[in-house]
């Protein structure tokens, strides 16, 4: 149905006086602005209020987010280095977290062993392990070592080896200063803080032989940093239900020590 109402003078007028306006200036922005919310399907779409924040409250914001990254970077920063595999030398396998290694497989070996673990000697091999300017161990055949990460550079510097059996050798570099090593076994507590010996472990009971610095000995039950200190140059041996003994360094033991500085002392900066 058509509406064939006849505008009456006054609306005529008014609508004269609209047409007759004048045209206001296209504003780019909106016009800019409309065309992106076209093409990108965002018009029609209510805008929610914005308001930018005052300097202070997004540095409130930020603040967390800050500490935390600097807590990560410290964290990352204080982690000693890795331990490297120098040598695997000898017929047999290696053993880290349970994965058996071909004692020649360096480059599988290395990464398995970069923060310790539990590492056991099958067969006739000789592992040494280095982490640089901090420390060095060697590990004969048939021992059952579980060694944790060098020590930390600034703070927690500490490094531990748990010997179930065998025989390990260890030395301590320039850069240990300040941290200290514990060696536990089955009859006997090792504290170090600079030194080069030998820990000896079997069923004939502990041996402990000091080459060179100082080391704390006691019995396995006592404290950390417990015992009676064993001077380089010499030994304290413990036996199953047998008062511990102290005598001279033994000769193969000295022997192997010596080897030992002789081909890490450069990378432990003696």
């Amino acid at each position: 149905m058509h509406d064939d109402h006849e505008p009456s003078p006054d609306e005529r007028r008014v609508r004269d006086a609209v047409r007759d306006l004048p045209r206001p200036p296209v504003d780019a922005a909106f016009r800019a602005r409309l065309r992106h919310e076209f093409v990108t399907g965002r018009i029609g779409r209510r805008r929610g209020l914005t308001f930018e924040r005052p300097w202070f409250l997004r540095a409130f914001v930020l603040a967390p987010a800050a500490a935390v990254a600097l807590a990560v970077v410290c964290l990352a920063s204080n982690r000693g280095p890795d331990w490297q595999v120098q040598s695997a030398d000898g017929a047999g396998r290696v053993v880290v977290n349970g994965t058996s290694f071909a004692a020649d497989d360096i480059a599988h070996l290395t990464p398995a062993l970069r923060r310790g673990g539990r590492v056991l000697i099958e067969g006739a091999v000789t592992l040494d392990l280095m982490a640089p300017g901090l420390a060095a161990v060697a590990l004969a055949p048939g021992a059952d070592l579980h060694l944790s990460p060098s020590p930390n550079r600034w703070w927690n510097r500490h490094m531990q080896a748990d010997l179930s059996t065998g025989d390990a050798y260890f030395a301590t570099g320039r850069l240990f200063h300040g941290a200290h090593l514990d060696v536990v076994t089955q009859h006997a507590r090792v504290r170090a803080v600079g030194t080069s010996f030998a820990v000896l472990s079997g069923e004939f009971g502990t041996c402990v032989c000091v080459m060179e610095g100082r080391v704390r000995v006691g019995e396995h039950d006592a404290a950390p940093g417990e015992g009676v200190d064993v001077p380089e140059g010499m030994r304290r041996t413990f036996h199953p239900g047998l008062p511990p003994e102290t005598g001279p360094i033994l000769d193969d033991s000295a022997h192997l020590l010596h080897r030992q500085l002789e081909t890490a002392g450069s990378a432990l900066g003696r």
